[in-house]
């Protein structure tokens, strides 16, 4: 089947691992990387989180995920390559909704951030346009279909498309003891604070041929949807009607064709809202998925990913298919922010 885009190359910096490769391998074997932070709650005890030891303690905050981003991104620039030419990019920069914030009289992290991170790819691009999304989780999602199409329409070359997350932020993580939302023995219903980044490289296939780049994973299918079930309501998360259509219109394509999925990448913490969700949203889906059906979610063992899920899913599965570890030729990324969006994206092993 011809695919939406190619996944040619991925870099990744997470709790688990210091690159793809390294955080790919790290996700199979079942790491996990809770420790006592440096940050405190309320009570001014120390949280557990997942976090970058390697960074220096006292960066927090935009400017933490500022060294995260760079180190991701770099890592994918350099996969292209020597035989890559100057290429026309789009950088497609997903971040959470906090760095969307203007601070007064001044701009938003996320608009520096961007500018930052267009420069480093100016080296070795002939055009550079940036796009930000501040949608957290599902926010690559919504990016990939227009990303998709300028591809197909020839307007650009290569999309980057990336995601950085960071909770390692003293004001940030205020804000998630105010909500109840930080996990401790005393509050299950909740999630490890985490930090990460990832980006991956798009291109169509005969493009990246064209440069000499081989394709580690193919985009086939995907979708988006809202949910009324949100952290900060008390809406029924069984209905789970966003999530179960975004799954039926990003799998259709491989049903028609004969093809079902085998391998589940979640954004899931531990908050249980989400969870009843996906089983709601599965048990109605099944025609699409097959044996093992395997479902993952790297956040419960590196922490909260924030909107490095989708970019860190196709990171993970485009090594494990490249490398033959994946458990099914077929697998399906998920990811919800906290304001209700939810998007699906299947990928698949070249060939």
């Amino acid at each position: 089947m011809r695919p939406l885009a190619a996944v040619v190359a991925a870099g990744a910096i997470t709790p688990i691992g210091l690159s793809s490769l390294d955080t790919a391998f790290s996700h199979r074997a079942s790491a996990a990387a809770m420790r006592e932070s440096p940050l405190v709650d309320a009570e001014g005890e120390p949280i557990t989180m997942c976090f970058l030891p390697t960074l220096d303690p006292l960066v927090t905050g935009a400017e933490r995920a500022a060294l995260l981003a760079a180190r991701a991104l770099d890592e994918a620039l350099e996969k292209l390559g020597p035989a890559a030419p100057p290429l026309r990019v789009q950088l497609a920069l997903c971040l959470d909704e906090q760095l969307g914030q203007r601070a007064p009289g001044g701009e938003a992290s996320a608009q520096r951030l961007a500018a930052d991170l267009g420069a480093r790819i100016r080296a070795r691009a002939q055009e550079v346009a940036v796009k930000v999304s501040t949608r957290g989780a599902a926010g690559p999602g919504f990016l990939l279909p227009s990303l998709c199409e300028s591809l197909a329409h020839g307007t650009i070359d290569a999309a980057l498309l990336g995601g950085v997350h960071t909770d390692y932020d003293p004001a940030r993580i205020a804000a998630l003891d105010a909500a109840g939302r930080i996990f401790r023995s005393d509050n299950l219903d909740a999630f490890i604070p985490g930090e990460c980044a990832a980006f991956v490289v798009l291109m169509r296939p005969d493009v990246a041929r064209r440069c000499q780049l081989a394709e580690r994973a193919q985009i086939v299918g995907l979708a988006t949807a809202h949910e009324r079930a949100r952290p900060d309501n008390d809406e029924p998360a069984f209905q789970a009607a966003g999530l179960t259509a975004a799954l039926r219109t990003a799998l259709a394509p491989l049903a028609d064709r004969g093809l079902r999925a085998g391998w589940v990448l979640t954004d899931l913490t531990f908050e249980t809202f989400r969870h009843f969700e996906l089983q709601a949203a599965a048990a109605r889906t099944q025609r699409f998925f097959c044996e093992p059906q395997q479902v993952e979610s790297p956040a419960q063992r590196m922490g909260h990913l924030g909107a490095a899920a989708m970019p860190l899913h196709l990171a993970i599965a485009s090594e494990a298919f490249l490398r033959g570890f994946a458990p099914h030729p077929v697998a399906v990324s998920l990811a919800g922010s906290d304001g209700g969006e939810r998007a699906a994206v299947a990928v698949m092993a070249p060939g």
